[in-house]
């Protein structure tokens, strides 16, 4: 439970700031009492860890982000959101990276063509698509394997 080392000591501090009980958040996240009380727990001997879906109800339920129940490492160093496939040389090129993740993008949309091949493929029969699959087949075969 790497990021929830302290998540005891935050919700006990939540818990008292906002003046909910135990029973208000078991509530919130469907548990019973003794499951927040074991959540609390100052021994890690004793100490149980929500899961996701918990983290995610008392998030919404005390309208608290969940940086307040999870320790997230201060990382000054790096960037906050790393593009697959695109590197940033500076924080001057952020505009330059993002013009080329939109061309990229643009690439992978299908033209009219193939989105009516498409349509035509969806709508044929289940013998004809085969037939269709089948052609494809020759024709990236022989696209590798010039004869």
């Amino acid at each position: 439970m790497k990021y929830l080392k302290q998540f005891n000591h935050q919700l006990a501090a939540i818990r008292k700031t906002k003046n909910l009980s135990r029973q208000d958040i078991a509530g919130f996240c469907l548990v019973d009492p003794s499951v927040v009380k074991s959540w609390e727990a100052e021994s890690s001997d004793a100490r149980s860890y929500p899961s996701l879906d918990n983290l995610i109800d008392l998030c919404l339920k005390t309208h608290m982000p969940l940086e307040c129940f999870v320790d997230i490492p201060n990382k000054t160093n790096e960037h906050q959101l790393d593009l697959p496939g695109i590197t940033l040389k500076s924080e001057t090129d952020l505009g330059d990276s993002l013009v080329e993740l939109s061309q990229q993008i643009e690439r992978l949309i299908p033209s009219e063509d193939e989105q009516e091949l498409l349509r035509r493929y969806r709508k044929s029969d289940k013998q004809n698509r085969e037939l269709i699959l089948q052609l494809i087949t020759i024709q990236l075969e022989d696209s590798f394997y010039p004869y």
